[in-house]
C-alpha cells in the first residue's frame, strides 16, 4: 500500500507545484520503458522535469534498476529499467532541471560485483539524484497514523512544497530523516546533483511566449489524462442516472453513478456498475480496499456506487462501462432490472497505447528558448510497483537464486539502446 498512497500524495503536491504530473501504477518493463518515452516528449529546454519512482529496486555496478512487476525470477539487469539512462534522455532534451527521486533499495545485486563508478552523462549540469538510502542498503516503509508511506517520501511531502534551492529540500528531509528513531543505522538519504543555478522546484511556471513545441507537449499530457464526460442516463422506468469520472491515477479511472431522480412507479432504486472489458482491481487483495476507501476516496458528493479501472495502460480497445439500474415496481411490488452501456473510448493513459511501445530512430533534439530561473514548463512522471509483503516493510527487491551459467562483473546495459529520444517537428 505505501508506493500507492506515496505516489497519490506526491502527485497532488507537484501539481500545487505547477507541474503537469503522469502517475502510473503497476506497469511491466515494457510498459514502463514505453511510458519514460512519452515522459522524455514532454521536455525540452526551459523545462523542469521530475521522475519519481516507489517500489522494488536494486543497485549493480554503480548503476541502479527499477523492477517491474513482471520481471522473472531469478531476474537480470536486462529485466529490469536503468536509472541512469532516464537521466540521459533527460538530459539529452537540455532541460532546465532534471530530477530524479528513488523511494527504492539500493541493495548490491550478486554482492560479489564490485561497484564500479559513473561516468558523467553529459557536462550540461542542473542534475539532482534524490535517494532514499545509501548504497547497498534498504528502503523503508511505516505505519504513519493508519497510512502506509515510504519514510523518505514521508518526509519529502513535508518539505517540497517550500520555495528553496531542490538541493536543499532534499537535506532537509535528509535531516529529519536522520533524526527518526525507526530507521537509525539503517537508512540515510544520499544526494548527487551538479546544480549550477538555484533551482527551485517551486519557481514559477512562465506563462506567455508560448511556442508550437510547448503547445505540442502540452497536447501529449492531456492525451494521457483526458477524462470522460459524464452523462445522464434516462431508463425506461423512468429512472434517471448520471455517471461522472475522475482519475486517481493516470491509469487509474474511478467511475460513479448516482440516482438522479426516480420514477413514478419505482421504488428502492440501486446502481451497480461493471466494465467491458473487465479490468482487474488492483486494490481490491486483503487490506488494501479499506486504507484506500478511507484515504483516497472521500467524496463530498455521495454516490450511489463506484468502480475503481485499474490498468488501463492494457487495453487495446474502446471500454464500455454498463449501468445496471435495479428497482421495485409499485404495482407489480416485483424487484426488476434495466440495464445500459456507455462507450467512453479509451480513457487517461489508455489512449496513449504504452502497448505499442515504439522503436523509432533517435532524431535531432528541437530547439526551444533557454530560461534563467523561471521555468518553461514542468513535468513529472511518477511509477509505483507494490511494496511486497506487509512486514517487514522494506524495498528490497528479493532475487531468487542465480543461474548456474557463470557472469562477469560487469552490468548488461541491455536497455540502453532500447529507449529512444522522442522529439517534436516544427
Amino acid at each position: 500500500m505505501a508506493p500507492i498512497m506515496d505516489v497519490h500524495e506526491l502527485s497532488n503536491l507537484l501539481q500545487q507545484l505547477g507541474f503537469r504530473v503522469v502517475s502510473l501504477l503497476d506497469l511491466t518493463r515494457e510498459e514502463m520503458l514505453a511510458a519514460i518515452d512519452k515522459f522524455i516528449q514532454l521536455l525540452d529546454r526551459g523545462v523542469y522535469g521530475l521522475f519519481y519512482y516507489a517500489g522494488h529496486g536494486c543497485e549493480r555496478a554503480g548503476r541502479n534498476y527499477l523492477v517491474a512487476v513482471d520481471a522473472p525470477q531469478p531476474y537480470e539487469p536486462e529485466n529490469c529499467v536503468c536509472v541512469q539512462r532516464i537521466m540521459l534522455k533527460m538530459q539529452e532534451r537540455r532541460t532546465a532541471l532534471s530530477v530524479i527521486l528513488l523511494d527504492a533499495c539500493r541493495k548490491w545485486y550478486k554482492q560479489q560485483c564490485i561497484p564500479s563508478r559513473i561516468m558523467p552523462l553529459g557536462p550540461t549540469g542542473n542534475t539532482v539524484y534524490g535517494y532514499a538510502t545509501c548504497e547497498d542498503a534498504e528502503a523503508f516503509e511505516v505505519q504513519d497514523g493508519g497510512k502506509s508511506t515510504g519514510i523518505f517520501t514521508k518526509y519529502l511531502n513535508e518539505h517540497i512544497l517550500q520555495s528553496e534551492k531542490v538541493t536543499h529540500v532534499l537535506e532537509r528531509v535528509s535531516e529529519d530523516l536522520g533524526k527518526d528513531p525507526l530507521v537509525t543505522g539503517k537508512q540515510v538519504v544520499e544526494i548527487k546533483h551538479t546544480l549550477k543555478e538555484p533551482r527551485s522546484l517551486a519557481d514559477p511556471v512562465r506563462t506567455t511566449g508560448h511556442t508550437k513545441e510547448l503547445r505540442l507537449r502540452d497536447a501529449c499530457w492531456r492525451q494521457a489524462n483526458e477524462l470522460p464526460q459524464k452523462k445522464r442516463l434516462m431508463f425506461r422506468c423512468g429512472v434517471e442516472v448520471e455517471v461522472s469520472f475522475s482519475a486517481l491515477f493516470s491509469n487509474v479511472l474511478m467511475a460513479f453513478a448516482t440516482v438522479k431522480t426516480t420514477g413514478l412507479r419505482t421504488q428502492d432504486c440501486t446502481v451497480t456498475l461493471s466494465s467491458i472489458p473487465t479490468l482487474e482491481d488492483i486494490f481490491s487483495g486483503p487490506g488494501r480496499s479499506e486504507e484506500m476507501d478511507t484515504l483516497l476516496f472521500q467524496k463530498s458528493d455521495n454516490p450511489d456506487c463506484t468502480l475503481r479501472l485499474c490498468a488501463l495502460q492494457k487495453l487495446k480497445g474502446s471500454l464500455v462501462i454498463k449501468v445496471d439500474l435495479h428497482y421495485t415496481h409499485m404495482d407489480s411490488r416485483l424487484r426488476q432490472t434495466e440495464s445500459k452501456q456507455m462507450d467512453i473510448g479509451k480513457p487517461l493513459v489508455a489512449s496513449c497505447k504504452l502497448y505499442k511501445r515504439n522503436h523509432a530512430k533517435k532524431q535531432e533534439g528541437a530547439s526551444g528558448r533557454s530560461v534563467g530561473n523561471i521555468s518553461d514548463g514542468k513535468a513529472a512522471q511518477l511509477h509505483q510497483t507494490p511494496g511486497g509483503p506487509r512486514r517487514p516493510f522494506t524495498r528490497k527487491a528479493e532475487c531468487a537464486a542465480q543461474p548456474a551459467a557463470a557472469r562477469g562483473n560487469e552490468p548488461e546495459e541491455n536497455d540502453e539502446t532500447e529507449q529512444q529520444d522522442f522529439t517534436f517537428r516544427h
